[in-house]
């Protein structure tokens, strides 16, 4: 399979642009047609399908409700009888061989209610009454309570019961009876009034009935399953424990849907005739412009860069020819950038060259003027000039980008002291430093920035008080801490916020900020805290790497 892949692939890399085209068209046509095909089959098979269990639905529900309706007339007929105190009490009454008491109960209960009961209804057949007690023999209707018990269909244990045997429908209905026998009256129903009803559905629905134990007993034998997809839909019904129960074909939505789809076909077909031709004259209108290109651009790759490519269509193959044109432009204008790129590095490791013999050429410089100085036993300039020496050696520091906490304290002190030098020793230092976080490195000269900062303006006033710095190094929640306190005269909110980043015309504090974010991230920087009049403080929070 996958070879037969690659070969497909080939073939189809192989061809015209224009074959490419309406191929592809032609398929990605065929593909949506096809569908929508198949869509019609589909759904015009569940249309008819939903409107078959629709149909079904409503008949099931229309069957149900009639059964339910004289089933529901039989047992209130039962019930009119069984509950009539004059007639139930003919059934408990201890005659004693007074067979004309017998006969006027008979006469004037009985009869007269069993006939009211067989002319309000014509399909009630029979009405059999089941006793042991003294009736025996006097009515044809009126038998040995074993002849019913000898019955195949026959349960003691329902007070009231629906039977379907034989073809025949029976409603067994306890009467009221005493401890020592009890009586049963069985009335029997038309077997075809009953299912009357089921008889005129569809073709494509069959019917069948089921008791409480789930029992056939409509029909008499059971289906023949028909081969295809079918849908089963029951129903209880209300008045007794039957169940009715259908069964749904699909056989009949098939075939209707197969003659739509057949329709659809040949619509489809002349669809793609349609869309073939169509696709034809796209595909030739649409490649003459990409041959033209192509052509303009075999000429650029034989270096021919001068060329003028534009289009004054506005479409994609207009922008790609612009594109390609203003690519060319920009081909040209970066071929001289390089060669004036070439020109400014030169320059730039000629400059580089010279910044590497400036250090050199200042840290000699002030070597001799402080040789110069202790030869003229001048020990305050030379212990300037060789501070001043230190100062520059550490800032500058080989001119790497990392030193350890120890040289930038280093650095830091050679500054101070020539501060303490110049502000004649107008305020105090003090170092609290972790001897312990000597050795970590950081990136250099971002201690000296803030300390200028508190001693040009923190300092400024003077005032009654001494003034103060004091310098700390140490660890806070696995972060790194080196922080600047100075008592000097603070600032104002406005003051606060805008310092770490207000352009400034030296390194300034706003640098060392960005300095900090841009090498270790946005999580790390500066934090400042000041009152007026009471001081600042400046926290510089730095990763911890031992």
């Amino acid at each position: 399979m996958p070879m037969l892949i690659r070969v497909f692939k080939d073939k189809f890399n192989d061809l015209k642009f224009r074959d490419k085209l309406l191929l592809s068209h032609l398929i990605i046509a065929l593909i949506p047609i096809l569908l929508l095909g198949l869509l019609s089959f589909f759904q015009s098979y569940l249309t008819q399908m939903n409107e078959m269990n629709s149909e079904a639905r409503s008949s099931l529900n229309q069957t149900s409700n009639i059964l339910d309706y004289k089933i529901n007339r039989y047992n209130m007929l039962s019930e009119f009888i069984v509950l009539n105190r004059e007639f139930s009490r003919v059934f408990l009454k201890n005659y004693q061989n007074n067979y004309f008491n017998m006969y006027l109960d008979f006469r004037d209960v009985v009869d007269p209610l069993i006939s009211q009961i067989k002319f309000m209804d014509a399909d009630i057949e029979e009405i059999n009454f089941y006793t042991s007690g003294d009736l025996l023999g006097v009515r044809e209707n009126i038998r040995p309570l074993s002849e019913l018990k000898s019955k195949p269909w026959f349960d003691e244990g329902y007070s009231k019961r629906w039977i379907v045997y034989d073809r025949q429908v029976f409603l067994q209905q306890q009467l009221i009876g005493n401890q020592k026998k009890s009586n049963f009256m069985v009335i029997t129903i038309n077997y075809d009034s009953i299912f009357s009803s089921i008889g005129r559905l569809s073709d494509h629905i069959s019917a069948t009935i089921k008791n409480g134990k789930n029992e056939l007993i409509y029909p008499e034998m059971p289906l023949v399953v028909k081969s295809g997809k079918q849908t089963g839909l029951k129903q209880a019904l209300e008045n007794n424990d039957w169940t009715l129960e259908y069964t749904v074909s699909h056989t009949n939505a098939y075939k209707n849907a197969l003659t739509i789809f057949k329709i659809t076909f040949v619509v489809i077909l002349v669809s793609l005739l349609i869309t073939f031709c169509l696709i034809y004259i796209f595909s030739s209108s649409f490649t003459r412009r990409i041959v033209h290109l192509k052509n303009k651009v075999d000429k650029v790759e034989q270096n021919n860069l001068g060329i003028i490519i534009q289009s004054h269509s506005k479409d994609e193959f207009g922008e790609l020819a612009n594109g390609i044109g203003r690519m060319l432009r920009r081909i040209n204008s970066l071929i001289n950038q390089v060669y004036e790129a070439e020109i400014a590095k030169k320059e730039s490791e000629y400059n580089r060259l010279i910044a590497q013999i400036n250090p050199h050429f200042l840290y000699n410089t002030l070597s001799f003027m402080n040789w110069r100085a202790l030869k003229k036993q001048d020990i305050e300039t030379s212990y300037m000039v060789g501070t001043l020496a230190k100062f520059y050696r550490t800032a500058l520091n080989k001119g790497k980008n990392q030193v350890t906490i120890k040289d930038e304290l280093e650095n830091i002190r050679a500054y101070l002291d020539l501060q303490l030098i110049l502000h004649d020793g107008s305020f105090e230092v003090e170092y609290r430093v972790d001897p312990q976080l000597e050795n970590v490195r950081i990136i250099h000269f971002i201690l000296q920035p803030i300390v200028e900062n508190a001693i040009k303006h923190g300092f400024a006033e003077a005032g009654e008080k001494e003034h103060q710095l004091i310098i700390f190094v140490y660890l806070e929640r696995g972060e790194l801490k080196m922080r600047v306190d100075d008592n000097g005269v603070g600032m104002s909110p406005a003051q606060l916020q805008k310092l770490p980043t207000e352009e400034s015309s030296g390194y300034g504090v706003r640098n060392v900020n960005e300095r900090i974010k841009l090498y270790y991230g946005k999580a790390y920087g500066l934090e400042l805290i000041s009152t007026l009049q009471e001081g600042t403080s400046v926290i510089i929070t730095l990763p911890y790497h031992p």
